[in-house]
């Protein structure tokens, strides 16, 4: 069994039986309580969180034809993730395979740390990804998993930022919208990217199955 950065890797057959699993639920951090109860509230004025997806791009290739080869980088990469992530303030909410959902608190940059992020997760990164972005309030769970008591988000802002990543990202780069106003955080992120940074009006976007947004913006990192 590997542990790297707190998430541990292991094979199928070496899952502990129910009866050995730890009581873990100080997995559900302080802070994480304290974005559970904050969320309560969606009707509440100023700052939002921002929630990011991200997706290796042809892993399901990759694990076929070289599955050593993608082990030992699905394990640097986990490690990565989690460590860029709480180097900007966040922290991950779960994963899918290599698939990662990571939550930024509430704040007036929430949304630039999130793009901060993922550009440095794109130039550290040496597979593939699409990264997708929403700012914007949502709902907070508590959900029981694996036995062990973990924080989960729901909503449009959740659908949204998975819609980012799935249908407007492109390999090797970055969508990200808000369902808020975000003009003051678009103007640093546009200061800081300059001409690398594209918006999409709402008619110029995909199929979003479901979900509504009046513009998206792209990021093209590599």
């Amino acid at each position: 069994m590997k542990r790297i950065s707190g998430f541990r890797l292991f094979e199928a057959e070496e899952a502990a039986k129910p009866e050995e699993s730890p009581k873990r639920s100080d997995r559900l951090l302080t802070d994480a309580q304290r974005h559970y109860e904050e969320s309560k509230d969606e009707g509440q004025v100023g700052p939002s969180p921002a929630m990011v997806f991200t997706d290796v791009v042809g892993s399901s290739k990759m694990w076929s034809e070289d599955p050593k080869t993608m082990d030992v980088q699905i394990t640097k990469h986990f490690d990565l993730m989690d460590g860029l992530a709480r180097k900007r303030g966040g922290f991950v909410v779960k994963t899918i395979g290599d698939a990662f959902m990571i939550y930024f608190p509430k704040s007036d940059k929430s949304l630039m740390k999130a793009v901060d992020f993922a550009v440095e997760v794109h130039n550290s990164e040496q597979l593939p990804l699409r990264i997708g972005i929403c700012s914007g309030k949502m709902r907070a769970k508590k959900c029981r998993i694996q036995n062990v008591e973990l924080l989960d988000f729901f909503g449009d802002v959740v659908n949204t930022a998975s819609r980012m990543e799935s249908k407007v990202a492109e390999p090797g780069g970055i969508a990200f919208t808000s369902v808020d106003d975000i003009s003051s955080q678009i103007d640093q992120i546009s200061g800081k990217y300059g001409n690398k940074l594209v918006r999409i009006s709402k008619e110029g976007l995909p199929n979003l199955k479901g979900v509504e947004v009046d513009f998206a913006y792209r990021l093209k990192i590599k």
